[in-house]
């Protein structure tokens, strides 16, 4: 059998370490900066690619375009 990846998966216990206390700020970290608008950017749809890296380049764009629009939501007006 062949090993794919070395992710860690944390136990859930009642005191957790800190390694999965970081993983998890880290997580949430993410989780608020994509929370103030509702959207993943990509329309609803069903999108045909000639390739796995032109389906990727699409999801990236669609991402940037997310990530932009909560910075543009979070930022105050001058």
């Amino acid at each position: 059998m062949r090993t794919v990846g070395s992710r860690i998966q944390y136990r859930v216990s009642m005191q957790p370490s800190g390694a999965a206390l970081k993983s998890a700020a880290a997580l949430q970290e993410v989780a608020l900066a994509l929370a103030a608008v509702p959207t993943t950017a990509i329309r609803f749809g069903v999108y045909r690619f000639r390739t796995h890296a032109d389906a990727n380049r699409h999801a990236e764009a669609a991402q940037a375009r997310a990530i932009a629009a909560n910075v543009r939501k979070r930022t105050p007006e001058r």
